[in-house]
C-alpha cells in the first residue's frame, strides 16, 4: 500500500511539474517554393544609354540612383495610400554625395502612351509637385550629355558642369 501511494505522489509531483513548465512555441515552417527568373541589369538597354549619357553629364558632386522606389522620395500622409506610392519606381534619382535629392528623371517610352502608364504618370506627376523636381527625357537612339546637362541645368537654375 505505502508503494501505491508512493508512485501516485511521484506521478502527482511529476505532472505538476511537467504542467508548470513554460510552453514552447511550435511554429510551422511551411516553404513556398515560388519559381524566379534572374535579371541582370537594374534598368532596360534605354535606360542605360541614359544613364552613361547622364554619368558623362553630371560631375563627381551628383550621384545617379537607378530603381529608386517613390515612397523613398515621398509619402503620403494617409498611411492607406503607402502602398500606391510603395509600388512605382522612379528611373533615376540625381542626388549629391550626401544623397539629398536634386531632381528624378523618368525616361517616357512608348508605354507611356498606354493608359495605365498614362493614369502611372499623373499620379508620379502629383505626388512630386511641390516636393522634388522631376524632368522627363523621351525616349532615342542617342542622349547627348551636354544636352542632357543643359536641361537638367535649365529646369533647377542651377550648374551642374
Amino acid at each position: 500500500m505505502e508503494i501505491i501511494l508512493l508512485i501516485g505522489l511521484i506521478t502527482l509531483v511529476m505532472f505538476f511539474f511537467i504542467k508548470l513548465q513554460p510552453k514552447k512555441k511550435v511554429i510551422a515552417s511551411k516553404e513556398i517554393k515560388i519559381d524566379h527568373r534572374k535579371n541582370e541589369y537594374l534598368t532596360t538597354e534605354n535606360e542605360r544609354k541614359l544613364f552613361y549619357a547622364l554619368r558623362k553629364a553630371l560631375n563627381d558632386k551628383y550621384l545617379i540612383h537607378c530603381q529608386t522606389s517613390l515612397i523613398a522620395l515621398v509619402e503620403p500622409c494617409e498611411y492607406k495610400y503607402k502602398s500606391k506610392a510603395w509600388s512605382k519606381r522612379m528611373d533615376f534619382v540625381i542626388t549629391d554625395t550626401a544623397t539629398k535629392v536634386i531632381c528624378i528623371i523618368e525616361l517616357d517610352d512608348s508605354t507611356h502612351k498606354q493608359k495605365k502608364r498614362i493614369e502611372r504618370d499623373k499620379y508620379v506627376d502629383s505626388a512630386l509637385k511641390g516636393n522634388h523636381p522631376l524632368i522627363r527625357f523621351p525616349t532615342k537612339k542617342f542622349y547627348e550629355p551636354n544636352e542632357l546637362a543643359k536641361t537638367i541645368e535649365n529646369r533647377l537654375c542651377i550648374k551642374i558642369i
